[in-house]
């Protein structure tokens, strides 16, 4: 991270009441509020606006693009947003960013068929297995926003080189589509708590 780029974690600790007490919120994102049923979508939701409030000095105001890519309105700089269970994570940069957030859990493992390509499976430590699945998912979850195409293939199309798992690292990945290969380093950071990706 630089000057130019900035990630930031919330650990989601506030009811979404607290939460909304410290926002600066727009009417209309109070409107939009009022349509989500869980407390919990609320609470990433609004953790997120908190991070990007924090960050840019105002209250965000986010677009969304045709595949749900969010954007700054008025704003040169580029953001990404992410979530999951009690944590929210937020890119912004001056140059097209992505960002993926995850629990490592088995859940994710059940799924690798889906997304682990066959050259992946070759360097996975079986004993770790959890965990490299968990960083492949996050890294193309960031990668599926950072090129921003409609109906790919993470399995096939996004493909992570050979890594050694560690506390944080970088990724070499590459995403090929309609024979163009687009090389994309990532970053990775692993703790106890969450694995994050981002570019």
């Amino acid at each position: 991270m630089s000057d130019s780029h900035k990630v930031a974690i919330w650990k989601i600790d506030e009811s979404s009441d607290e939460l909304l007490s410290v926002l600066d919120i727009s009417e209309s994102d109070k409107l939009r509020l009022g349509t989500f049923k869980l407390e919990r979508r609320k609470k990433e939701w609004l953790a997120a606006r908190l991070l990007l409030q924090k960050m840019l000095g105002k209250y965000p105001e986010i677009l969304y693009g045709g595949n749900g890519k969010p954007q700054l309105a008025c704003e040169s700089s580029y953001i990404s947003i992410s979530h999951t269970a009690s944590y929210a994570a937020i890119s912004v940069s001056d140059k097209p960013t992505a960002l993926d957030i995850e629990i490592c859990s088995e859940r994710v493992e059940k799924v690798a068929d889906r997304f682990v390509h066959n050259s992946e499976w070759e360097y996975i430590d079986k004993d770790e297995q959890s965990q490299y699945c968990t960083v492949l998912w996050c890294a193309k979850e960031a990668m599926y926003k950072h090129f921003d195409v409609f109906g790919v293939e993470f399995k096939e199309q996004f493909i992570v080189m050979p890594f050694d798992l560690k506390n944080e690292g970088r990724l070499q990945s590459e995403f090929i589509n309609e024979g163009i290969i687009q090389k994309l380093a990532l970053n990775f950071l692993i703790n106890e708590d969450f694995t994050l990706v981002y570019c």
